[in-house]
């Protein structure tokens, strides 16, 4: 730095002293800024470094929050498909449950409807059972009068059978003694019968013996009608012929004739009967 830069003036014995005080002053008020200017920089690079040294520490913070964000995420991800998964499970029970809530609401209505009915009959048979009262009044009042007629009624049967039962012994009195005469007219009709019938089989024994005798004459004589042999008429000459001469034979002997009625069924009485028409 030259003396005209620094500003010194000269004297006759080298510079003013007020300009090299004032350089002096000057150069240490410009020491002092830089050192201020040096301590500052190095409290701002202490300050920095104290910055990064807290960054630092705030980003491995805010890595480990995020390491651990990620994983809350991840658990939360997880529990979300859980939660899904059971949302969708509680929405399938709550639609069972809508469906068997519409059955219960259908029951409802159903029971409702046999309430109301059940009702209706409730008031039905509480009119009956006023009535029914009311006949039981009147039945007992029925009772009541029925009880006293029936007790004349008794007493007038009473009087009534004694008299029925005094006819009745009359009447069967004339009863025993009609079926005692009825028993002795059959006794005799029955014995009148048997006399008959006895005589009828008297007369049948006789009418079957003669007629016994009859069919035995009646197959005596059929029998000889059938065994003798009938009679021929020798064949009668035309006129102007001569009557032809037997032809000569041989002499063959004469076999005896046998009965016809070998081996024929047993005649019946018809035929009998008509035999001994033509014989006649």
């Amino acid at each position: 730095m030259s003396q005209s830069e620094m500003g010194f003036r000269t004297a006759p014995f080298g510079f003013r002293r007020e300009d090299v005080l004032d350089f002096i002053e000057d150069e240490a008020d410009r020491r002092n800024a830089l050192e201020e200017k040096l301590q500052q920089a190095e409290e701002e690079r202490a300050r920095l470094a104290q910055e990064k040294e807290d960054a630092d520490r705030a980003a491995q913070a805010l890595i480990a929050d995020r390491d651990r964000i990620l994983a809350e995420e991840q658990a939360k991800d997880q529990t979300i498909t859980s939660l899904k998964a059971k949302v969708r499970a509680a929405q399938e029970q709550a639609d069972q449950a809508q469906k068997e809530l519409t059955a219960l609401r259908e029951q409802m209505d159903e029971t409702q409807k046999a309430l109301d009915s059940v009702r209706a009959d409730n008031a039905s048979l509480l009119s009956k059972c006023a009535e029914y009262d009311e006949a039981r009044a009147r039945l007992a009042e029925i009772e009541l009068c029925a009880h006293g007629r029936a007790e004349e009624i008794q007493q007038r049967a009473e009087q009534d059978a004694c008299s029925l039962v005094e006819e009745a012994e009359q009447m069967a009195e004339r009863l025993i003694s009609a079926i005692e005469n009825t028993k002795e007219a059959y006794r005799q009709a029955i014995a009148a019968a048997e006399r008959e019938r006895a005589h009828a089989d008297s007369q049948a024994a006789e009418a079957l013996a003669q007629f016994d005798e009859i069919m035995t004459g009646l197959r005596g004589r059929l029998s000889h009608a059938i065994e003798t042999p009938a009679e021929q008429d020798p064949p009668v000459p035309k006129p102007h012929e001569t009557p032809a001469k037997p032809a000569e034979h041989p002499a063959q002997p004469v076999e005896k004739h046998k009965p016809a009625c070998q081996g024929r069924e047993k005649p019946t009485l018809a035929q009998l009967l008509g035999a001994l028409r033509g014989n006649k």
